[in-house]
C-alpha cells in the first residue's frame, strides 16, 4: 500500500470513530484532499480571513486561539494527530475567521475544501449523519469548555486536562497551556509547584 493510501486508511479509520461509513462510499471522497506541511508557526487559518478549508491532523500539534486588539492572545483548543481542525462556526457561516489555527510544532495535515465536503451531504445518508454528528461533538466540546472556565478553578482545569492528554507538557510549552487555562504562566507555576510538594 503506497503512502498516500496509508494516509487516505488513517482519516477513513478516524472518520469511523465518529460515524461509520461503508468503504465504497467513502472511497467517493478520496479526490477531495490533498497533503499539507506546515513548519513551526505557519498559519492554516488566519483570524479575520475567510476560512474554505478544514484539515485532518497526521502529526505534529497546532492550537486554536483569539488574538484581542491589544494583543493578548487566548487558546480555545490544541489539535492533536487524529483530530479534525477548521473553524467550524466561520466555515458555516461564511464570514472572516474569528480565529487562528496555526502549528505550535511542524505538521502534516490531509486539507479538504469545506464546500465540496458539504456536498456529501446529499449523496448519501452516511455522509449526512457523519456531518451531524460531527456538529454535536463540537457542541459537546464547546459545552464542555465552558463549564470549565466557568465552574472550575484553574488547578481543576489542569487537572482535567493532564488527565485527558497525559503528555500534554511533552508536547506544548508551559505558556500555552496557561493561556489555554485562562492563567498566567507564574499562577501555572505555582500550581505545578504545589503538585509536586503535594
Amino acid at each position: 500500500m503506497d503512502q498516500k493510501n496509508l494516509d487516505w486508511e488513517k482519516i477513513y479509520q478516524a472518520v469511523n470513530r465518529v460515524s461509520s461509513i461503508p468503504k465504497e462510499v467513502w472511497k467517493k471522497s478520496e479526490q477531495l484532499y490533498t497533503i499539507r506541511k506546515l513548519e513551526y508557526g505557519d498559519f492554516l487559518i488566519k483570524q479575520g480571513a475567510r476560512p474554505t478549508e478544514f484539515a485532518f491532523v497526521f502529526s505534529g500539534v497546532l492550537r486554536e486561539y483569539y488574538l484581542t486588539d491589544q494583543g493578548n492572545e487566548y487558546i480555545k483548543s490544541f489539535n492533536f494527530p487524529g483530530d479534525f481542525t477548521g473553524s467550524y462556526f466561520d466555515l458555516l457561516t461564511e464570514q472572516p475567521s474569528t480565529c487562528n489555527i496555526r502549528a505550535i510544532t511542524d505538521c502534516e495535515l490531509a486539507v479538504a475544501k469545506f464546500s465540496e465536503f458539504r456536498k456529501l451531504f446529499s449523496q448519501d445518508i452516511a455522509w449526512e449523519r457523519l456531518g451531524r454528528i460531527f456538529a454535536e461533538n463540537l457542541f459537546l466540546k464547546k459545552a464542555r469548555r465552558e463549564y470549565e472556565l466557568l465552574a472550575l478553578n484553574a488547578e481543576e482545569r489542569y487537572d482535567l486536562l493532564l488527565e485527558s492528554r497525559p503528555d500534554i507538557e511533552d508536547l506544548i510549552p508551559q505558556y500555552h497551556i496557561a493561556s489555554y487555562l485562562g492563567i498566567t504562566p507564574v499562577s501555572l507555576s505555582r500550581i505545578r509547584a504545589k503538585r509536586k510538594k503535594d
